[in-house]
């Protein structure tokens, strides 16, 4: 299609796109959008994640509403695509000239192979954006339009080192139990390992056990972490979850016997698993965001771009609530420490802290005066945990940065930062600072932190005494 010809242009953003959960048949529908210029008609796109029919393509139509207005048929040209970062079309697409009566569905079954759709061109973080283009040659001087519109899934992420104590030791009988909880405190899936087989043949285990009927999708990668910190791929797990009364089962890459071979795996007898978790529970957000007139294809392209040049994940609704934080608007509290005053939203705090929460609920001085003075915390801390409970980013993470937010994150009782800060501390000792991260795991009592931080003592004592 003639990227200059007049007509409309209907972008639609699909954000943490892989934790989409419908199955082959099941479809995202977009924000229904009406063509003015086109007999007010009114459109809407179907994207089948796993396919209308085949489970390893994405299916894409666009639908005519039942209900629309305008003439029983209407002629169109339309283009359906995929668009990169920098607002380009991917080819192929697809390029039609089709007559739709209200209530009818066109496009294209195997539009794209999932496999090439999640590579990084495609899904950089985690938003998938598709395309339609229409005109018509019905009707003339329409002007070049551009609808925005924006899906969001709601997805939760969790990561966490799991430290199984006596594994040498450990039977068949025996369950290592971990729960999972959202951003917001709620129980959601315990992790259970367990051994399977017969004395030094058995298999490593892990039992995925839910515990909220919300979850659609979950997703874990599990890692083992040798003595000094390092990585190895153990194992994944992904699927959506159609049932949450049944239980998923992930066998580790490596065995109990091969484990104990090896002195590097079981420092102290203890495993070391690093955990990464995903789960999608609803559409978050979905709707128009914008619509614009008389913007040429080339614009377009480079606003796409743009826009795309300043995203941070979980955009544009992270940027939204950078924005906020960073312009002040429409604050009702603030953080004082001793050299800067921070402006805040109590929403936002009381949603990512339950300390933050209990503050403005309880008759406090917190809640009657607007102000939480803090005595005992760094502005620059202060300001990295405040962009965090606000965009779920940490930028720039050092050892000291980190070991200051954990300490913050510890006091207002912040899991998912401290978790991140527990994990890049682990990952990041050496014979320097391992001392300064065990006095940190004593005094917040952080037993796994505690365990890590000993056993990477115990690697390296003739280094470090």
């Amino acid at each position: 299609m003639n990227a200059e010809r007049e007509g409309y242009t209907f972008l639609w953003k699909i954000e943490n796109f892989s934790g989409a959960w419908h199955g082959t048949g099941k479809k995202i529908e977009s924000p229904i959008f009406t063509l003015e210029a086109i007999e007010r008609s009114q459109w809407q796109l179907l994207l089948y994640p796993k396919g209308e029919s085949v489970g390893n393509y994405i299916s894409y139509y666009l639908k005519r509403l039942k209900n629309s207005k305008g003439s029983k048929s209407l002629k169109i040209d339309y283009e359906l695509s995929f668009l990169t970062e920098d607002g380009e079309i991917l080819k192929p697409n697809f390029v039609s000239s089709d007559t739709f009566t209200k209530g009818q569905t066109k496009g294209k079954n195997l539009f794209k192979m999932r496999d090439e759709v999640f590579l990084s061109k495609y899904l950089s973080q985690d938003i998938l954006t598709a395309s339609c283009r229409i005109c018509t040659s019905a009707r003339r001087n329409m002007g070049r339009v551009k609808i925005f519109a924006n899906t969001i899934i709601s997805m939760d992420k969790a990561s966490f080192v799991w430290n199984i104590e006596n594994f040498s030791k450990m039977g068949t009988s025996e369950r290592k139990d971990y729960e999972i909880k959202s951003a917001h405190g709620d129980h959601m899936v315990t992790l259970e390992l367990f051994l399977i087989g017969h004395c030094c043949e058995e298999s490593i285990n892990v039992c995925v056990k839910f515990y909220n009927p919300s979850i659609k999708f979950f997703r874990l990668n599990s890692f083992l972490m040798d003595a000094i910190g390092n990585r190895f791929n153990s194992g994944r797990l992904e699927f959506q979850v159609q049932n949450t009364f049944y239980d998923w089962k992930l066998v580790l890459f490596v065995s109990k016997q091969k484990m104990e071979k090896s002195n590097i795996y079981l420092p102290n007898d203890v495993l070391s698993l690093n955990c990464e978790c995903d789960f999608s529970t609803k559409i978050a957000f979905e709707g128009i965001e914008r619509i614009e007139h008389g913007t040429s294809s080339s614009e377009f392209r480079k606003e796409t771009t743009a826009e795309n040049v300043l995203i941070t994940p979980s955009v544009p609704l992270a940027d939204a609530l950078r924005s906020m934080y960073s312009e002040g608007l429409f604050c009702d509290t603030e953080l004082r420490t001793s050299t800067k005053t921070f402006s805040a939203h109590k929403n936002i705090l009381s949603a990512r802290s339950t300390r933050f929460k209990e503050m403005f609920r309880k008759d406090m001085e917190e809640k009657t005066t607007g102000c939480i003075n803090i005595t005992d915390i760094d502005a620059n801390t202060i300001h990295r945990m405040l962009l965090y409970l606000y965009t779920d980013t940490l930028e720039d993470l050092k050892w000291e940065i980190a070991h200051a937010l954990y300490v913050a994150a510890d006091k207002y009782q912040i899991l998912s930062l401290k978790s991140k800060c527990s994990a890049f501390l682990i990952s990041n000792l050496t014979v320097n600072n391992a001392y300064e991260g065990l006095i940190l795991a004593d005094l917040h009592q952080d037993k796994d932190l505690k365990n890590a931080v000993q056993d990477y003592i115990l690697q390296n004592d003739k280094t470090i005494f």
